[in-house]
């Protein structure tokens, strides 16, 4: 029960919207092909496959960083912030070692109001919960990231919170600052 509230409350923070538009970005999907491996569902329960809801998730921004670090965090935090007033639609773009596919909102609510976790892990087992992403936010010259990504795996199992990258000779790594940030763990 207690699973289905939370991924209720994940289902309530999506923009609603008819249509979503398609999500373009090149850029965006090597910052999630970044983040990924380091998650939980690769790092602790060492997915065969990754489940990614299709349509982005937005997430309550709580990122404050220290005045000295305002400048650099403060272009990708506000692009995050207007991109993830609407959603949208991921596409089949992720470089990733691992085989993954998308499941759309729709069928998670259905899977979810007719049964639990044990009806997920039989239509998708071994994928080490459902992943949620946000459109990435990036600064003008796209050297710094912010992005949101969470996770439900089963009852009180689940994790989500923002990351901040920054593209250093040619790659993405996390970005060491100063400041305030969140996250959730069940």
């Amino acid at each position: 029960m207690l699973a289905n509230i939370l991924l209720l409350l994940a289902l309530l923070t999506i923009p609603s919207q008819s249509t979503p538009s398609v999500y373009e970005e090149a850029e965006a999907y090597e910052v999630y092909a970044a983040i990924l491996p380091s998650e939980w569902p690769l790092k602790e329960a060492h997915a065969k496959q990754l489940i990614i809801r299709r349509e982005t998730t937005s997430y309550e921004m709580c990122l404050k960083p220290e005045k000295e670090f305002q400048d650099k965090l403060g272009p990708a935090i506000s692009a995050y912030l207007e991109l993830n007033k609407k959603q949208w639609l991921l596409q089949p773009r992720f470089s990733l070692e691992l085989p993954y596919q998308f499941i759309d909102s729709a069928k998670v609510k259905a899977i979810f109001e007719h049964s639990d976790w044990d009806e997920y892990y039989r239509l998708y087992p071994k994928s080490g919960g459902l992943i949620d992403l946000s459109a990435v936010g990036f600064n003008d010259d796209k050297t710094v990231a912010v992005v949101y990504m969470g996770h439900g795996c089963g009852p009180l199992c689940g994790g989500g919170g923002f990351h901040v990258l920054e593209k250093v000779d040619g790659k993405w790594k996390p970005l060491e600052w100063k400041g305030s940030r969140c996250y959730w763990i069940s």
